[in-house]
């Protein structure tokens, strides 16, 4: 699958594209880029899910599920590229979706179980598209967007996240 190109997705999502590794396949970086998060996850302890590096940020876990369901949002789109629907599909907003979460009585550990299965399902899809699908373009949130471009927007969203993770929890002398 090629990469995208730039008017082949939203102008909001350029930040993920560059931070997209310059080399390896969609499915080669879906696979490792997993399995780095995961094992930095697992490094965790239970009770540091919690944590929010201040008032009013969102907690690991929080994070966590929205990586998760942000990539079942891109995922469902590419499959609607894939069938070529040329319905447009709506906008998701986070904060609300954050309200509804309810990841307090949740693990780390289920979190990461639930994220597998949906990184799996993100794979299978992948492994149906064709390199034509790849190009087809459908409407989301009011912007064209490339199948292929959403592949590589769920690699650049979570290595995002990573960051975020990295810098500003991890990189806290309070976890």
């Amino acid at each position: 699958m090629k990469r995208p190109k730039k008017g082949e997705y939203a102008p909001f999502y350029e930040g993920y594209i560059k931070s997209v590794p310059p080399r390896g396949t969609a499915k080669g970086l879906l696979k490792k880029t997993f399995r780095e998060a995961q094992q930095l996850f697992a490094t965790l302890p239970e009770e540091k899910g919690d944590f929010a590096y201040q008032p009013g940020k969102w907690t690991i876990k929080q994070m966590l599920i929205h990586i998760i369901d942000a990539e079942r949002v891109f995922a469902f789109r590419a499959l609607w590229g894939i069938r070529a629907d040329r319905a447009g599909l709506p906008g998701f907003n986070q904060d609300f979706w954050m309200e509804e979460a309810k990841v307090d009585q949740r693990s780390i550990k289920d979190l990461l179980k639930e994220w597998k299965a949906v990184r799996e399902n993100t794979l299978c899809l992948l492994d149906q598209c064709t390199e034509a699908q790849s190009a087809f373009q459908i409407t989301a949130s009011n912007w064209k967007v490339s199948v292929r471009a959403l592949f590589f927007i769920i690699i650049g969203h979570q290595l995002h996240h990573m960051k975020v993770l990295e810098e500003r929890y991890l990189g806290n002398k309070q976890l």
